[in-house]
């Protein structure tokens, strides 16, 4: 998860108007699909109370989102979602993993 989330924040790092590059767009997509499938697929469902700072919900939500509509990208919360969820998925998940 941490990965593709890494991932998906340099992709947008390195390329400062991807909202408008449907190829980068694509690409942030598919990173953040593969965070949300990690997250759905991946991650015990038993564990995941242990974990409550981590809105597994809405994770899993953006990943059904976006492998059953993929065409129909909201660049919107795809923004919010690189700018918030995936900054703070990662702090929580670099939290969890310790030093």
């Amino acid at each position: 998860m941490r990965a593709n989330a890494q991932i998906a924040l340099e992709y947008a790092r390195d390329h400062p108007t991807w909202r408008k590059d449907r190829l980068v767009i694509d690409a942030i997509a598919k990173r953040v699909e593969e965070v949300a499938e990690a997250a759905k697929t991946k991650f015990p469902r038993a564990l995941r109370v242990d974990y409550p700072e981590i809105d597994w919900d809405s994770i899993g939500g953006m990943r059904d989102r976006l492998a059953h509509d993929y065409g129909n990208v909201d660049l919107k919360i795809l923004g919010e979602v690189v700018t918030k969820d995936l900054p703070r998925l990662v702090r929580s998940i670099d939290r969890l993993l310790g030093p």
